[in-house]
């Protein structure tokens, strides 16, 4: 490989990781900094969410409700073209539901597309996660 590849692949990975970084601290900020303006949230049972304004009153009420204590991995990094790639991940942990206090097990699948901008940068164009059910 080469090292212009490499490095790509490292830029892609690194905005994953930043975005799953910065949702487990619940720096909404942040999670909105790796997304594409046009950017997609596709998460369970909630319709799609698409645009940064949209996105952004999204993940407010998300961190208001539920708090995560998750871990993650990445599965794969690929990149399909100059400035298209993917990356697949799976998350597990806790989430507490901040009304009653309760705390369950969670695990995630997520699938990252994203986009390379004019500048240069790797950004999620379309973020898709499903639950797997509760950790055992």
């Amino acid at each position: 490989m080469s090292k212009v590849f490499n490095e790509e692949l490292a830029a892609i990975k690194a905005n994953a990781v930043a975005y799953l970084t910065a949702f487990n601290r619940a720096d909404v900020a942040a999670v909105l900094a790796t997304y594409a303006d046009d950017g997609v949230l596709m998460a369970p049972g909630m319709p799609a969410a698409v645009g940064k304004d949209e996105l952004a009153m999204v993940y407010p009420g998300v961190f208001a409700t539920v708090g995560f204590d998750m871990t993650y991995e990445i599965k794969e990094v690929v990149q399909i073209s100059a400035d298209w790639a993917f990356v697949r991940s799976a998350t597990e942990g806790t989430e507490t539901n901040k009304a009653t206090s309760v705390v369950m097990p969670a695990a995630y699948q997520e699938l990252f597309l994203l986009r390379k901008s004019t500048a240069g940068a790797w950004q999620t164009a379309r973020y898709c996660t499903s639950k797997i059910g509760p950790t055992v």
